[in-house]
């Protein structure tokens, strides 16, 4: 089960972001690639990827409908039939959703977390 963060509305979206990552020195693994923003919350988000990407690396998110970079790092991956779930939790909230970055395709409230 993926990790949640207490009490955070999450909302069902879709968004293609830029999203590098480099992991930790012992790790030594970095990426880059587009991946799909399927969920979002005002700390974080859940993104599709077609590799693999350790817990705790350091990421960096572009969305082309905000034009705005905000960091975070990786709270937990696992494997699905598409490819990977990547949990992110950003540094920065107040660049991040809704104040900052809005998906163009926002759906419902999905939960809240707990």
């Amino acid at each position: 089960m993926l990790e949640r963060h207490h009490k955070q509305i999450h909302y069902d979206c879709l968004d293609l972001c830029d999203f590098s990552w480099h992991g930790t020195r012992a790790s030594n693994v970095a990426g880059s690639e587009s991946a799909i923003l399927l969920e979002v919350w005002h700390a974080g988000g859940l993104f599709q990827t077609t590799q693999a990407v350790p817990k705790r690396a350091k990421v960096l998110i572009g969305a082309a409908s905000s034009g705005e970079q905000v960091a975070g790092s990786v709270q937990s991956c696992r494997e699905d039939a598409y490819g990977f779930l990547v949990e992110v939790h950003v540094s920065n909230p107040a660049k991040w959703f809704p104040a900052v970055y809005q998906p163009p395709y926002l759906t419902r409230q999905t939960r809240v977390a707990a």
